[in-house]
Order: structure tokens, then C-alpha cells, then sequence
């Protein structure tokens, strides 16, 4: 039986990696048009729009309450226990948007005193559609259909939200970048709900009863991660726009932007991971975590060091792509990038976590994460300016993923394979070439880089293959 409930997830698991891989062509869009709103607008401008995004985005997580991710969890039990498949979504839904509802109220009313910005509003118009879009994405990713959110989330938002922003600035219309937000949001939402409406055609839109206690109890812990988590990723920008100022915090936005191109890859395979972990007993997580965990962290690793050779090769270049004034420090830029390497290969154990049912450890780790980083920050950012923040990320980083390992292995649960070894080798070769060429021990000329990534894409893509056989 166990074997094969293993082939179906290895199916399941080989078929969202693909839609990962390609999506990953798909999600270079989005920070590439991010690039030219950072030129366009001007660091100053744009470092305060992405610190204004990062509020709202955490506004937007904090009022799902956690019901969105939980749904990763809860929709896999609907049919162990007999419940029909789309128990706990529209629940989850009008929840989120009323609270989300109300919130925008109380901004909007805000607005009107010396309390909230006069701009803050027009971002806020976006919260509602923010919120409804999550739990309707999550849906999806529950329902096993991870690739339909890595499509509408990180390609048609990612592209039309700045897309639509430089056309409304060229037009001379006012608060062209919220304007831009709303429009992506508005325009993921529908996708979302007709995506969902597609999987479940008799699902009422007004459901008959309230959220189960069971999806409300296990979603609050991991909505207040997820909170904690959001304010995590903001809180070093923000340390960066309070001690160095706007245009720090523009040149930071940027760096953090490219970074997170590696985070949507981790990101891509959550949602994969969760609902396969979550329809395992204790026997299936003795036999099975560990080669499903495995692959999915090669994958994602192998998909990382793609994008991370390409930073460490040429830095200056991508950072000159928005101008000259973002050319700052740019080292930082590879520290944010063995930041994203070291959460995805140790600390993608978050997601085992969440699958077993236990949201309220990646609780504690993530206000673990949030003190240590807030501590790192206050000493490293007024010292070393942005390689002090990128610092203390990795910091942090390094320390979740230590605390969830060591809470897996009182478990008795060991997630990864001896097979993982060649993707340690990738990492450590990009971090010996990161610090030759920031050394400058090596110099490499133009052709000399392209002639090492090449080198790199041809053993990646050889390693891809042989690994693909063996799972």
C-alpha cells in the first residue's frame, strides 16, 4: 500500500516540479519589470513603495488568520474523513474578506487624520482582493494543482502589476504604482476564483455553516507565523529606511527583489510539499518523507544555483539595469542569495512541519527568526550599512533552520537523503566563487563569465537528467 501511495506523490511531486521549472522562465518577468519601475521612479520613490507593499502584504496575511495556508493542510483531509472536497474554502474565504473589509475602512477613515498618510488609501483599496486571492490560491494548492497559483501569482501578477504602473506613469496619471497594485490584484482575484469555481462546480458561494474548529485551530498558529514572517521580511527594509533613508532602502528593495527570485522557487514547491506530507500516517512518514522531501529539495536547490551563479557572475551588471545609483555594495547582494540557499536546502523542513499538523513549532521558530533579526539589524545595519542587513538575514536564516531540524530529529524524523551531497557541492563552489571574485583572487573577464555559466547550465542540466531517472 505504501509503495504505492509512493508513486502516486512521486507523480504528483515529478509533474509540479516540471511546472516549476518552467515556471521559473515565466517568473524572471516580474523582477525584470521591477527593475525598470526602480529606474523609472527613482530610488527614493520606490524604496517607499516597496516598504508601503510590505505593510500591506502583511496586513493582507494577517486578516486570512491563517485560513488560507491551512487549507493546504485541511483540503487533503476532506477525504480521509469523508467530508466533500471543498469543506473549509468559501468559509475561509468570507472570513478573510470581511476582515480584510474592515480593515480598509479603518485606513480609509484614517486618512482623514494626521495619523495615516494620504496615500496609504489608495494602497489599501487592494487589500480585499489581496486577501480573497490567497485563500483562493491556496485552494488550488490544497486541491494538488500547485502550478495554476505559480501561473496567475508569479507570472500574470508579477507582470501585470508594474507593467500596468510604467503605462499609467507615462500617461501622467496620479499614484500610478498603487494604481498598478490594484490592477494586478484585480486581475489575479478573477483567475483565482474562476480557477477554483473550475475545481469544485458545485461548491455554494454562500456556505451553510462556519469554519470547523479543526481548520480554525490549526490555521491561527500558522496565520500568526505567517504574520511574524511577513513582518520578518519587511523588518530589515525597514531597519534600512530608518537608519540609512530612502534611497538605501530603494537600493536594498532592489537586491531583496532579485533575491526573492530564488524564494519563489522554494515557494513554488510549499504547496507541494504540505498536502503530500499531510496524507501520510506515521508508518508512510518513516518510509516515504524522505525521498519525497529529498527530490524536492534538489529540485529547488538546482533551480536556485541556476539564478545564484548568474548573481554572483554579474552583479554590477543586473544592479546598472536600473541605474547608476543602485551600484551600491553590491555584495550584499550575494549574501541575500546564500540567505535564500541556506532557508530552501535546511530550512524547507517548515513545511514537513506544517504537513504533520505541528503549526505551532514554525510559530515559535519564526518569533525566534524575528527577535534574532531585529538584534542583528540594530548592530550590523548602522555599521556596515546594507552588508550589515544582508547579514543579518543570514543570520536568522541560519537559526530557523537549526531550531526546525533539531525539532525533526527529536521526532525521530530525518528528511534527507545521501543523494543531497552533490547539491551541498553546488553550494559550497558558488560560495568559493563568490568570495574569489569579491576577493578579487580571480578576475573574469566578460566572455571568461559566460564561458563558466554555460560550463554550469551543461553540468546542471546533465545532473537534472540522471537524477530524474533515479526517482
Amino acid at each position: 500500500m505504501s509503495m504505492n501511495e509512493l508513486d502516486v506523490d512521486k507523480s504528483f511531486l515529478k509533474k509540479s516540479t516540471l511546472f516549476n521549472i518552467l515556471g521559473t522562465v515565466l517568473k524572471i518577468c516580474g523582477p525584470l519589470l521591477t527593475i525598470m519601475l526602480a529606474r523609472i521612479f527613482g530610488a527614493g520613490e520606490f524604496g517607499i513603495f516597496v516598504s508601503t507593499q510590505g505593510l500591506l502584504l502583511t496586513i493582507a496575511r494577517a486578516s486570512t488568520l491563517g485560513l488560507d495556508i491551512g487549507l493546504r493542510w485541511y483540503l487533503p483531509q476532506n477525504k480521509l474523513h469523508g467530508r466533500v472536497a471543498y469543506n473549509g474554502i468559501m468559509e475561509s474565504f468570507w472570513i478573510s474578506v470581511a476582515v480584510s473589509l474592515f480593515i480598509t475602512v479603518v485606513i480609509i477613515v484614517g486618512s482623514f487624520t494626521p495619523l495615516i498618510s494620504d496615500e496609504l488609501p489608495y494602497y489599501a483599496i487592494s487589500l480585499v482582493f489581496y486577501s480573497g486571492m490567497y485563500v483562493l490560491s491556496s485552494s488550488s494548492e490544497g486541491n494538488r494543482k500547485p502550478w495554476i497559483s505559480i501561473f496567475i501569482n508569479d507570472f500574470v501578477i508579477a507582470v501585470m502589476a508594474p507593467l500596468v504602473s510604467i503605462v499609467l506613469h507615462y500617461l501622467d496619471i496620479p499614484h500610478a504604482l498603487p494604481f498598478g497594485l490594484l490592477f494586478g490584484q484585480v486581475i489575479g482575484f478573477t483567475l483565482h476564483a474562476k480557477a477554483v469555481r473550475k475545481q469544485f462546480k458545485t461548491m455554494p458561494v454562500i456556505p451553510q455553516g462556519r469554519a470547523s474548529k479543526e481548520l480554525v485551530m490549526y490555521s491561527i498558529p500558522l496565520g500568526l507565523t505567517v504574520f511574524v514572517g511577513n513582518l520578518l521580511q519587511r523588518s530589515t527594509l525597514w531597519m534600512v529606511l530608518f537608519f540609512l533613508g530612502a534611497e538605501a532602502s530603494g537600493v536594498y528593495a532592489l537586491m531583496m527583489t532579485l533575491a526573492n527570485g530564488l524564494q519563489t522557487i522554494r515557494n513554488g514547491f510549499n504547496p507541494i510539499i504540505t498536502p503530500v506530507v499531510s496524507g501520510m500516517d506515521e508508518s508512510r512518514l518513516k518510509t516515504d518523507l524522505k525521498p519525497v522531501y529529498s527530490y524536492c529539495v534538489s529540485m529547488a536547490t538546482m533551480i536556485q544555483v541556476i539564478i545564484g551563479f548568474f548573481i554572483v557572475l554579474f552583479p554590477e551588471e543586473i544592479m546598472s539595469i536600473a541605474g547608476k545609483s543602485y551600484v551600491v555594495q553590491p555584495m550584499a547582494l550575494g549574501i541575500l542569495l546564500f540567505f535564500q540557499l541556506v532557508v530552501t536546502f535546511f530550512g524547507m523542513v517548515n513545511t514537513v512541519i506544517d504537513g504533520i499538523g505541528k503549526s505551532v513549532v514554525n510559530l515559535k521558530a519564526s518569533v525566534i527568526q524575528l527577535l534574532t533579526s531585529v538584534v542583528a539589524g540594530f548592530i550590523l545595519i548602522p555599521q556596515f550599512g546594507l552588508l550589515g542587513a544582508a547579514l543579518s538575514m543570514l543570520i536568522y536564516g541560519i537559526v530557523s533552520s537549526v531550531y526546525c531540524n533539531v525539532y525533526l530529529l527529536k521526532r525521530s524524523l530525518q528528511p534527507y537523503s545521501s543523494k543531497l551531497w552533490i547539491d551541498i557541492v553546488w553550494m559550497v563552489l558558488l560560495l568559493a566563487l563568490y568570495i574569489l571574485i569579491n576577493a578579487q583572487v580571480v578576475t573574469l573577464t566578460m566572455v571568461g563569465k559566460i564561458a563558466v555559466y554555460v560550463c554550469v547550465l551543461l553540468l546542471l542540466g546533465a545532473q537534472f537528467l540522471f537524477y530524474k531517472r533515479k526517482f
